[in-house]
């Protein structure tokens, strides 16, 4: 089976071109057909004897917004007793995301080479995350496909709806630190070596913070491509070492424990393992398997460690509330509803009702944050300012000692 390049007109005239994997041009001349298109160009792609990285799959960006539409799109096609060549077919033409169209047309050809819909969908992990593919598959095996669409829609809005929040409210305060740091590299590159010269020609020995200070600006303004260099490669440490297990864990409980933001973390963590447990499970998956989707899920990397161990004692027979007592970042009030929801065998429900709750938890701690945060960065700036101005001018004020050579 080889990779074909194609290029055909839809019935309104408008040009489409994608790859199929097929047996030959004859099949996919018959595979564009089916779709309502008309085939102009099938060659077969033939692979370079260089094979270089693929840089566009680094760019592939689906914004939230427009998968929660595609999903409410699907789902109302779905509802209305359409077949799924003609559902997909029907939201190719509505969908405008370049990469989202390009998967729907992978995802056309391989249902249509007799692929599962999640395992088609699966293919695309950069537009379709681990918990839409799942709950895809969960639908389709227990025959709740529909009811699936409508909870997935549901759960992607509420995830957005939690991310949007959280970036607008810490949108001030990033404001603030990024001017910030550009008033201070303005005053050690431009402002601070005129006070430099100025001193300079008294000769007298300068306090220990206005030397500090100067030398910190002489560096910035010679060394200025030093500086760029050692935040380049400080950034790409930190990224890497994200990425590993260790870092994971490390910048994750790090998040917990920053003043402010960290009761911040602990309520969103916990709303959205609520959310995406309680769609997990309702959609038909076992426990274990719900919690390890939930683990591989969640972006804090010490709150999956709690998840993953809350799996493993579920699998050794343990209850998911007695397991959750040994760990340190569910709260008080999860455990003992889930507790509940275990002994009422309501457990969804209580998942669902206990997400809602947070959400309300996270909203209103957001609405509150600009007003926590007011005296940490007032301090922080009043702070940075005394110091630079005590170092820049604490020798105008022993102007006499300076002055006298002393």
């Amino acid at each position: 089976m080889g990779q074909f390049l194609y290029r055909a007109r839809d019935q309104r005239g408008k040009l489409i071109t994608g790859t199929i994997n097929a047996e030959n041009v004859k099949v996919v001349e018959a595979m564009i057909a089916s779709q309502d298109l008309i085939p102009l160009v099938v060659k077969e792609s033939h692979p370079s004897l260089i094979k270089l990285p693929d840089f566009k799959g680094w760019f592939v960006k689906v914004k939230a917004e427009d998968l929660i539409v595609f999903t409410r799109q699907f789902y109302t096609l779905f509802k209305s007793g359409m077949n799924m060549d003609t559902i997909l077919h029907t939201l190719m033409q509505q969908v405008e995301n370049k990469f989202l169209k390009e998967a729907l047309t992978m995802v056309q050809n391989d249902i249509a080479s007799g692929s599962s819909l999640a395992t088609a969908f699966g293919k695309h992990p950069r537009v379709f995350s681990r918990v839409y593919t799942a709950l895809l598959a969960a639908g389709e095996k227990a025959g709740i496909l529909e009811e699936v669409l409508k909870h997935m829609a549901t759960l992607l809005e509420k995830e957005h709806a939690l991310k949007t929040g959280v970036k607008s409210a810490t949108l001030y305060p990033r404001i603030v630190m990024g001017v910030m740091g550009i008033a201070i590299y303005v005053l050690m590159t431009v402002v601070v070596p005129k006070f430099s010269v100025f001193y300079g020609h008294y000769g007298a020995t300068l306090p220990l913070p206005t030397r500090i200070l100067m030398g910190i600006s002489y560096f910035a303004s010679h060394y200025w491509y030093m500086v760029f260099g050692v935040i380049i490669v400080g950034v790409i440490f930190y990224k890497r070492y994200e990425r590993t297990p260790q870092g994971k864990l490390f910048f994750g409980n790090l998040r917990f424990k920053v003043p402010v933001f960290g009761l911040l973390e602990t309520k969103v963590v916990n709303a959205r393992f609520c959310h995406l447990l309680s769609s997990l499970y309702r959609s038909g998956l076992s426990m274990p398997q719900s919690l390890e989707i939930v683990a591989s899920t969640i972006e804090n990397g010490a709150f999956s460690q709690d998840v993953r161990i809350v799996q493993r004692h579920i699998g050794s027979g343990r209850s998911m509330s007695e397991a959750m007592r040994e760990c340190h970042y569910f709260s008080p009030i999860l455990i003992e509803s889930i507790s509940i929801g275990e002994k009422s065998g309501a457990l969804d429900e209580m998942l669902s009702g206990i997400g809602e709750h947070y959400d309300m938890e996270v909203q209103h701690t957001l609405k509150n944050l600009t007003t926590m945060l007011e005296p940490i960065l007032l301090v922080f700036i009043f702070g940075m300012v005394a110091l630079m101005a005590l170092a820049i001018f604490l020798p105008i004020w022993n102007m006499s000692t300076v002055a006298g050579g002393r």
